[in-house]
């Protein structure tokens, strides 16, 4: 059996969805020659000649695949060429692109029986497809009669698979030294998403990028590069596929100029990929550009005064820094351009951020509202998760001990703001540690390394050199990696904080309720702490209100709030449900309310830490399965 190419592939598809199409129709959809289109067939044919499946080919009726689905199916996953999805997570990414790649009608009848599942299946993961699509505010709207579609513009589309690639894969880029360069990729990308983004075109971009970066001596950190170059890649894969910018999706451009400075990296795109840019794309890739570029040309002309934005930010927080607080600034500027001319940047951390930060996302959102007041803009969560990095690189600084002698090269992909972030916490949590230099993967290949342990946000390869791949905001594992390096060089000792001990009472601890929304359940803890004299009447509307700027949840758990002017006496509540309920965008079970008031900043941030603790802990299910006196002897004592 021979092995089906992606555009076999795709004939199969387009027959499967179709009982019967003529080859001139089926080259119509594909854009493709009358002629091609047989030679495909006469592949197709060999493909499942001995088997049940018949390619039929009537002149002046059309072709068609007579056969069971299940066995095409079967014949295609044994050819090793294309794997149909088979957990949940695998559908509703294969949906979102399926979706995507469609610019006319289709139907869930078709989509079930494309993937041989039931109606009843589909349905389930057409509710988790809806809650992404809403998340990067795209509608699929439906037509009685006619099906569904989404009514967006070739600009959104490709804005959307740019986002779609970031939130499925976004910590799946590994970088790898080929010669002269450094080769960005991103791994574990399935078949269905490679009409945007082709791993062997992503390839040739980069050298193409990295080529005119070294000639313009262009500066940007990883993160803007990574987005850059899939910026490129999905603009030349629509181009070749006949999905051009129109005229309008030129007022998402702004009217910029002609981007002439752009002209040596447009003309290698032209030639490498044997296309024509117009003058809308040479825009398109000049303003992606721009905005990629470390800020500092999209600033250049910019209307955006720092007066006014350092004033938004000092009307809720004074605990910045100067130096803090111009970096805040900077920031902000180049986000409310983003934002403005509609692309706001993905944010692959950002749930990971509003778990370990969530003072600093709470800071985040009152900074968010007042952006929102002054500019008239919608600021995207993934947009606050980068402000609560720069709030909570200066909680970070405040807690740094001096005594470090292990010297710890970063290298650090997401930008200046997140690296002096991870270092902060880096000094706090081991400080044995001391971050001798902060590099990104570019500047590590013109560097000699001379640390005792490199530690990267990025998926490097260092053979000859002591190395830790960890998350930028340093998550509970890559504190767990990183202490058991150093307790293998015998340099330190792990001492688990007990502030959180003392806001646990056995009163407020629930187990086993059955309640079925969120709703409900911060109505029912609310009620107690009124009742019991930890709160006052409004902390629950108050805990209602903060859900609707950002869900609390992540994981199984919720960390609900109110303010504090509702707070008479600290606590926390720990609630467990019977069964899961929807919480945001995540399914779940267990609940702790943050009530607390008077504690200063230094015993929030321990009492946070232990919550945290206490939830990467779980593993061993005590929150789940243990009895009242067993759940509060742990939630008190850790044991």
């Amino acid at each position: 059996m021979n092995v089906l190419e992606r555009r076999e592939y795709d004939i199969v598809d387009i027959l499967l969805e179709n009982p019967q199409l003529t080859i001139s129709q089926i080259a119509k959809k594909m854009n493709l020659s009358y002629r091609t289109i047989s030679k495909s067939l006469d592949v197709i044919e060999n493909f499942f000649e001995g088997s049940e499946i018949k390619l039929i080919r009537k002149p002046k009726v059309g072709v068609s695949l007579n056969g069971s689905r299940q066995v095409i199916a079967d014949l295609i996953n044994q050819s090793g060429h294309h794997q149909l999805p088979t957990t949940k997570l695998e559908r509703v990414q294969f949906i979102c692109f399926k979706i995507l790649k469609n610019t006319s009608y289709f139907t869930l009848q078709k989509l079930s029986e494309l993937l041989f599942i039931s109606k009843t299946t589909l349905d389930k993961d057409m509710v988790r497809v809806n809650e992404i699509f809403n998340q990067f505010h795209v509608t699929i709207e439906k037509i009685p009669g006619k099906g569904s579609f989404l009514n967006i513009m070739e600009y959104e589309r490709r804005r959307l698979a740019l986002d779609l690639i970031h939130y499925f894969w976004g910590q799946n880029w590994q970088v790898i030294q080929q010669d002269n360069h450094y080769i960005h990729t991103i791994e574990g990308i399935p078949d269905f998403a490679q009409e945007f983004i082709n791993i062997s075109m992503l390839k040739k971009i980069n050298d193409i990028v990295q080529n005119y970066m070294q000639f313009e001596k262009i500066k940007m950190s990883d993160m803007g590069y990574q987005s850059l170059i899939l910026h490129i890649l999905i603009a030349v894969e629509r181009i070749k596929n006949d999905g051009l910018l129109q005229e309008n999706d030129r007022p998402l451009l702004q009217n910029y100029s002609d981007f002439e400075d752009v002209r040596p990296l447009v003309t290698s795109i032209e030639n490498t990929f044997d296309i024509g840019l117009s003058k809308l794309e040479i825009q398109y890739i000049g303003f992606h550009l721009k905005m990629s570029s470390y800020g500092i040309t999209a600033l250049s002309d910019s209307t955006i005064k720092d007066s006014d934005v350092e004033a938004i930010i000092l009307r809720t927080n004074h605990s910045l820094s100067e130096s803090r607080l111009q970096g805040l600034v900077v920031h902000l500027k180049v986000a409310v351009e983003r934002i403005k001319n509609n692309l706001p940047l993905t944010n692959p951390y950002t749930n990971d951020i509003k778990t370990n930060f969530p003072l600093s996302f709470d800071e985040a959102i009152a900074i968010k509202k007042n952006l929102e007041d002054f500019y008239q803009i919608n600021v995207p969560e993934d947009e606050m998760a980068y402000i609560a990095v720069h709030i909570q690189a200066q909680r970070e600084q405040a807690k740094l001990a001096d005594d470090s002698d292990l010297k710890v090269l970063l290298v650090c992909s997401s930008g200046k703001g997140t690296a002096q972030l991870l270092a902060a916490r880096l000094r706090r949590v081991f400080p044995d540690l001391k971050i001798n230099r902060i590099l990104s993967v570019n500047e590590l290949w013109h560097t000699e390394i001379t640390e005792g342990l490199v530690l990267s946000t990025v998926n490097i390869t260092l053979p000859d050199h002591p190395l830790i791949v960890v998350s930028p905001i340093l998550n509970q594992t890559d504190d767990r990696r990183i202490k058991q390096f150093l307790s293998e060089n015998k340099r330190i000792e792990i001492i688990r904080n007990i502030e959180f001990s003392k806001l646990i009472h056995p009163e407020l601890v629930f187990l086993d309720l059955d309640l079925e929304s969120k709703e409900a359940v911060i109505e029912y803890i609310g009620r107690h702490l009124v009742q019991k004299g930890f709160a006052t009447e409004g902390i629950i509307q108050s805990a209602l209100a903060r859900e609707e700027f950002s869900a609390t949840s992540f994981g199984k758990y919720a960390t609900p709030h109110g303010k504090l002017d509702y707070v008479r006496k600290s606590a926390i509540v720990f609630l467990r449900l019977n069964h899961e309920i929807e919480w945001g965008d995540q399914s779940v079970r267990f609940i702790f309310f943050i009530c607390v008031s008077d504690e200063n900043p230094k015993e929030l941030e321990k009492i946070f830490d232990s919550l945290l603790e206490i939830i990467d802990e779980n593993q061993r299910n005590i929150l789940q399965r243990e009895n009242q006196q067993k759940v509060i002897k742990y939630l008190k004592e850790g044991i």
